[in-house]
């Protein structure tokens, strides 16, 4: 598993800041390709309520489950592309920390217009924001 890499050092090791939401991310594929991509930190489930917790409810029409906050598995991630398919991975490196998801969202599409990605033949990416896809440029 190849660790992440961010500015100078990995960061793989550490816990992402409670302040942070995710972040945008490149990964160099050992054949020359690359993909830009983003990723949080965090993810949100729902877990049933205890027995006491239930009984604690002010009334039985208020929900069965609380939403809790926990980390991803951002650390073993390795990009959502299935354009990837069995190529090795040569980096992964953090290109921002965004602070919250819209944040983020914004920080994706600037570097992939950027980048120029629909373009460029260096990159595997195939839309951006759902909106702008490589087939329908020209």
């Amino acid at each position: 598993m190849l660790n992440w890499l961010f500015k100078v050092g990995v960061v793989s090791d550490t816990t992402p800041p409670s302040s942070s939401f995710g972040f945008v991310y490149l990964i160099t594929l050992k054949d020359g390709k690359k993909y830009i991509g983003r990723k949080s930190f965090w993810s949100t489930v729902k877990k049933k309520l205890t027995v006491q917790e239930m009984e604690a409810r002010p009334s039985k029409r208020h929900k069965d489950y609380k939403l809790v906050t926990k980390e991803s598995s951002w650390r073993k991630y390795s990009g959502s592309s299935k354009l990837f398919g069995s190529r090795e991975i040569a980096e992964k490196r953090i290109l921002q920390i965004a602070k919250t998801k819209r944040h983020l969202s914004y920080l994706e599409t600037k570097y992939l217009f950027k980048a120029d990605v629909l373009e460029s033949d260096e990159y595997l990416n195939d839309s951006i924001g759902g909106r702008y896809f490589r087939g329908n440029l020209i």
